[in-house]
């Protein structure tokens, strides 16, 4: 019986074994499948440009002799990067003038809209006219 039981363990470890097996090998074949579309969009994206760039030295662009700037993201300029408040123990000490600097506009609060609300009458009853509801009478 004992031996049975032992069986019985090990094949259900066997099974959890050769199942984690068959996840990782799924995993890596997509793994391996996401690196080979990634190295033909290269493959293409390479040809591109040296096809590109024979074409421009074909019609005698001078485009090797432009400057190469980056371009901004979302053709926006670059903007400041604002820094970050101080914390603790040296925002404390600062005082007031800790987030203002010279020649900044102060901050316009925003209003809280307001509703309305729709108020219904209540109706108080008495303990008498309670007991009337109550029976009926």
């Amino acid at each position: 019986m004992l031996l049975l039981k032992k069986e019985h363990i090990y094949k259900l470890l066997v099974d959890k074994l050769y199942d984690k097996c068959q996840r990782i090998q799924a995993e890596n074949e997509r793994s391996v499948m996401r690196i080979n579309t990634l190295k033909k969009i290269i493959r293409r994206r390479t040809y591109d440009v040296d096809l590109l760039k024979r074409r421009l030295d074909k019609h005698g662009d001078s485009w090797r002799s432009v400057p190469m700037a980056a371009p901004h993201s979302k053709g926006k300029l670059e903007k400041h990067k604002r820094v970050p408040k101080a914390k603790g123990k040296q925002a404390a000490g600062l005082g007031e003038t800790a987030g203002a600097t010279i020649g900044s506009k102060p901050r316009k609060q925003r209003v809280k809209k307001q509703t309305t609300e729709i108020t219904t009458p209540t109706v108080t009853l008495t303990a008498a006219s309670q007991t009337q509801q109550c029976h009926g009478t």
